[in-house]
């Protein structure tokens, strides 16, 4: 509990120190502001994107235009939008083609938007945020007035409504505030201090297209944070501002949408590989056991005054934030039953995109390398000759050591981590066909899933299938023999360890045909004279 309440002072120290550095933004000082565009995807927000516009063309004191890409939307928005561009010339409508493969949908729209865009400065504006007051534009673009000033974002004030919303969103705050130095992401170019907020962010238009833009981020549903990890890279200047002064969200309606769209880039955030232990630890220790303890009715006096500290801790530092930002108070008094619920949320959806079955948005599911399937029956161009040795643990934990030569000729299928439930799809026919007469193992590509979830991969495998398949944690084996970006590809190797066919992507009857020769063709050569 000593530990515990250590874990609890480390956020309201650092919320303290940055309350001071977290501000909001002047007044504009001169009239000669740069131009702005703003830019808003949109994908089925008719109930949010005329208020949302409307907000836009009450601004005044500079020049400015407001861009909408839809996103195949399927309710009325695109027509809200049309009617509104034909009353103001400020308005364009854009309507949006199908994301490529390998896009997500909102960076894809922002990215085409930024193409069409007039402005010196871009505003990427989600569809749900509204402008407060006449000057909200012109006070952040007059920040570029800075020179060396490249990116600008910040936390829209966030109206609350249901008590999941109160309990979780807030949260937002007191991660960024309780966790980021910014007077080190100040001080420094050091991409590990990047932050910002998709649901606003300002760039300066030659720097957006020297950086490279969505496009770096094309396949993420937290496209901020890795803009302002690419811009810092490449020695660019970005930085935060209290932006509840400016814009108002209502961010996510009801415990399902909180739940899903906290889980959906989970992986990218508190539950990413390299935060999910330090951060998971210090929240859960800090905000969440010390209740549990409590609750528990077994610590002595001592434990029990440390604990009470460690909440008094946790409640005072949510409690500066909620004066701060004006938050209900029944989001302070639920702090450790908010935190527990957003750890079980990270975990959650980072343990579902590290199998192969992300979070979905508005009707899409993250694309991602190395889990885009590959096209039906094609074979593989630039097969590799032979297999290589592999010596790996399978979802079991039982060793193998797959060497040449071999007894048995090899199926071998190799998957991505969306691929693996499709492995039976393969080996049962064959296996149906040939018994015990072919050797049939899986290979799982399961690179960078944090040690901590190896347990819980192996046991999602092992309830999927029935056969061996090796985990490879590293992808040294699968990048020896697979193609990048796979999904599926299926190996037929003979004895020799000699690579005789290679297909890729879910089986069809004809693929499996191809798979069945091949197989007749190895152990007809190989059979004894006078056998069948």
């Amino acid at each position: 509990m000593m530990f515990c309440s250590v874990a609890a002072a480390l956020p309201v120290a650092m919320i303290v120190a940055n309350l001071r550095l977290y501000r909001p933004l002047g007044d504009p000082s001169v009239r000669d502001v740069p131009s702005v565009s703003v830019l808003i995807p949109a994908r089925n927000e008719e109930a949010n994107i005329r208020a949302a516009i409307e907000s836009v063309l009450h601004c005044e004191g500079l020049n400015f235009e407001v861009l909408v890409w839809d996103d195949g939307s399927t309710d009325a928005t695109a027509e809200i939008v049309q009617l509104l561009a034909a009353e103001d010339s400020r308005v364009g409508f854009f309507k949006g083609t199908p994301p490529p493969q390998g896009w997500a949908g909102k960076p894809f729209g922002c990215w085409s938007l930024a193409q069409a865009a007039k402005g010196d400065i871009l505003v990427f504006m989600d569809a749900d945020v509204r402008f407060r007051g006449g000057d909200a534009l012109a006070r952040m673009a007059a920040a570029f007035l800075r020179p060396e000033l490249d990116l600008l974002s910040g936390i829209p004030w966030q109206r609350l409504g249901t008590l999941s919303e109160v309990m979780i969103i807030p949260l937002i705050h007191f991660v960024l505030l309780g966790f980021l130095p910014l007077q080190r992401m100040r001080a420094t170019a050091d991409p590990r201090f990047a932050a910002a907020c998709g649901q606003l962010m300002l760039i300066r238009r030659s720097a957006y297209f020297e950086v490279g833009g969505h496009e770096i981020t094309k396949q993420s549903f937290h496209e901020g944070i890795g803009l302002a990890r690419a811009f810092r890279k490449a020695g660019k200047i970005a930085d935060l501002f209290d932006a509840s002064g400016v814009a108002v969200c209502r961010m996510y309606t009801g415990l399902g949408e909180v739940w899903r769209g906290f889980a959906k880039n989970a992986h990218e955030g508190l539950a990413s590989p390299k935060s999910v232990l330090p951060f998971g630890l210090l929240l859960f220790f800090g905000q969440v056991f010390p209740l549990l303890g409590l609750l528990s009715g077994h610590l002595d006096k001592v434990s029990g005054r440390w604990a009470l500290l460690a909440l008094a801790l946790g409640f005072a530092g949510r409690g500066v934030l909620a004066f701060r930002f004006n938050q209900p108070l029944a989001g302070v008094l639920l702090q450790p039953v908010a935190v527990g619920a957003l750890l079980l949320n990270q975990w959650y959806g980072a343990l579902r995109f590290w199998t192969g079955r992300p979070v979905g948005w508005r009707g899409r599911v993250l694309p991602m390398v190395g889990m885009l399937l590959c096209l039906s029956g094609s074979v593989v161009e630039a097969v590799p000759e032979r297999c290589p040795d592999l010596v790996l643990e399978d979802q079991v934990g039982q060793p193998h050591e797959i060497r040449f030569p071999r007894e048995r000729p090899l199926l071998l299928v190799a998957s991505s981590r969306s691929g693996t439930s499709k492995i039976a799809a393969w080996v049962k026919p064959i296996h149906d066909v040939f018994g015990a007469n072919v050797e049939i193992l899986g290979l799982a590509d399961v690179r960078n899933i944090p040690s901590i979830f190896h347990g819980a991969v192996r046991m999602m495998i092992r309830d999927g299938t029935q056969w061996p398949v090796l985990m490879d944690w590293s992808a040294k084996n699968v990048n020896q023999l697979c193609s990048p970006g796979f999904s599926i590809e299926v190996f037929v190797v003979n004895q020799k360890g000699e690579v005789r066919l290679c297909l890729s992507g879910a089986p069809t009857s004809q693929d499996l045909d191809k798979v069945r020769t091949e197989f007749e063709g190895i152990l007809f050569k190989t059979r004894p004279k006078g056998t069948k």
